[in-house]
């Protein structure tokens, strides 16, 4: 599937006039009839997954994964560059990069589904069985396309057939009505998937399981707590076998790519232009290729993480810099309080980040370490971690990083897959939904508490009320899955986003490991909920209406 990934991207690259200001002007396959594109399985087969590369592309995963970590609670653009940080200040404009890329991301996948969907609608040049299955894959992936415009942009234009440009410029279709599209389209995409796929070359393909799963997502993120509960729950039996990977870093190696727990993940490779961008965004300066170390862990959400036994963290003794003459005899205590204090913590903080005190495997297979501050430790053993901006005390990300030598050719090409959808997701996406029916019931435990297992930490207290047990599994979901992406559009969908909660809400600073210094403070207002449409959309369109505020 990989090779052919490759071979049918250049080949809709050779055809396509590309797109001029507005994204909409797109037509994949201008000049090239579709009756040589499909007809026969292999050129179908070749036309489908060219759809799965636009959706995996690394433009599409920077401009949208790694922003929304910087925007999310979880994470903060630590060079404080202007076009990732401007946003989370609550300073974007409809005329931002960043802004204008991500709609246009998301639209190329839906037009490209749409050429596909209509090739082979009635098409006995494919095999019946196959041509079914792709119109199933291709409506999955334009229902996620448009699960995330909506989530972004509110109502967006819908799309569902091969649009002249000429006929593009149309207005808005309301939230609900997008909504609705994106129901029909997974449940269409659950009549014809497959449980799973015979051969390994088709792994990382849609499954029944996927749609199943982003169904029930699309209920939860309309509240209708009963719908989602009975979607998750058909994933919990016969004839889906997901489960808990035992080691939970083993769902950010490269080496157990697709494992059981995997639902859905975006399938990436080391090739040129056919790999991921985490290395080079999310990395430091000691990864292998060397990274760009954009991101980094707002320390705040340390204190989400509890001790094994189910405790709070005690912050309140950590070593603060006024008690000492200088920075090296403070960072060695600030170290050692790290490492003393972070060792019987849920065993999830420490696949996720690299906290001070700890070891990384990077470049030359060489273990590098996390001090503060960096200079009077660069020949130390081990060798001290490197990072854009050395002075600068802060938690830096470990999940998504490839270890040591597993990525040495291209630098923006990681192997390194992502995780859309996964299993543990279902398990807490299920809890909340039976949580709010009917409280927290003993199936609402179940789910729970197998997440936090595998963190080690102990099962929750009996007898939590609805309220409480809503408020673990919020905590629990800011645990699972730092980085991800999930959490931003968690804090949207529960209302929180726009408060001064410490956890849930976006209107607070970002501070170094030390709880000194300020990088910048995050702001987030009731206009935020929806980002702007893109000023040259607006532009271009005059049936397009911008969102409040903007």
């Amino acid at each position: 599937m990989k090779k052919k990934l490759y071979i049918l991207l250049i080949f809709l690259l050779t055809f396509n006039i590309g797109c001029n200001d507005g994204f909409l002007d797109t037509a994949p396959y201008d000049g090239l009839s579709t009756s040589l594109i499909f007809n026969s399985d292999a050129n179908a087969l070749m036309a489908m997954n060219g759809v799965y590369s636009t959706l995996a592309n690394r433009s599409f995963e920077a401009e949208f994964f790694n922003y929304v970590t910087n925007l999310g609670p979880e994470g903060f653009d630590q060079l404080r560059a202007p076009w990732g940080m401007t946003h989370a200040m609550g300073l974007a404009t409809a005329r931002d990069a960043n802004i204008q890329a991500n709609y246009r991301n998301f639209y190329r996948p839906i037009i490209y589904a749409n050429d596909v969907i209509s090739g082979l609608d009635g098409n006995e040049a494919v095999s019946d069985d196959l041509r079914k299955r792709m119109i199933g894959e291709a409506k999955f992936i334009r229902g996620l396309c448009y699960f995330y415009l909506n989530n972004f942009y509110g109502g967006v234009i819908l799309l569902d057939k091969p649009t002249p440009v000429t006929e593009t410029y149309l207005p808005r279709n309301s939230e609900q009505q997008v909504q609705d599209f994106i129901i029909q389209n997974f449940k269409e995409a659950i009549d014809v998937l497959p449980v799973s796929y015979g051969s390994a070359s088709d792994q990382g393909r849609v499954t029944k399981g996927a749609a199943i799963a982003m169904l029930g997502k699309t209920y939860l993120y309309q509240q209708k707590w009963d719908l989602a509960a009975a979607e998750f729950e058909k994933l919990l039996k016969a004839p889906f076998t997901y489960d808990l990977m035992a080691d939970y870093s083993d769902n950010f190696n490269i080496n157990t790519k697709n494992n059981k727990e995997s639902v859905f993940e975006l399938q990436y490779v080391e090739q040129e232009g056919l790999g991921s961008s985490f290395n080079r965004w999310y990395g430091h300066r000691s990864v292998q290729i060397n990274g760009g170390d954009r991101a980094a862990m707002s320390s705040h959400m340390l204190k989400v993480f509890t001790k094994l036994d189910g405790s709070p963290i005690d912050f309140s003794t950590i070593p603060r810099r006024s008690s000492y003459s200088n920075d090296v005899a403070h960072g060695v205590d600030l170290t050692s309080w790290y490492i003393e204090t972070f060792e019987d913590v849920d065993q999830r903080i420490h696949k996720s980040a690299i906290l001070p005190g700890s070891t990384f495997v990077g470049a030359g297979n060489v273990t590098f370490k996390l001090y503060w501050p960096f200079t009077p430790y660069v020949n130390a053993t081990p060798r001290a971690l490197n990072t854009t901006g050395q002075a600068d005390a802060k938690v830096l990300i470990r999940k998504f990083l490839t270890i040591g030598d597993q990525h040495t050719l291209f630098r923006e090409d990681s192997p390194m897959n992502y995780p859309v959808i996964r299993f543990s997701d279902v398990l807490l996406m299920y809890a909340e939904a039976r949580n709010e029916i009917s409280g927290a019931s003993a199936d609402v435990y179940t789910a729970v508490n197998k997440v936090r297992a595998r963190g080690g930490v102990v099962t929750l207290p009996d007898g939590l009320s609805k309220d409480e047990m809503r408020q673990n599994i919020r905590l629990e979901r800011a645990k699972e899955f730092l980085f991800e992406g999930h959490l931003y559009f968690d804090l949207k969908r529960w209302r929180t986003a726009h408060t001064d909660d410490p956890v849930f809400g976006l209107n607070h600073e970002v501070l170094d490991y030390r709880f000194e210094r300020v990088f910048y403070k995050k702001s987030f207002t009731e206009k935020d909920y929806l980002w702007p449409i893109p000023a040259n959309e607006i532009d271009l369109n005059e049936n397009m209406t911008q969102n409040p505020g903007w």
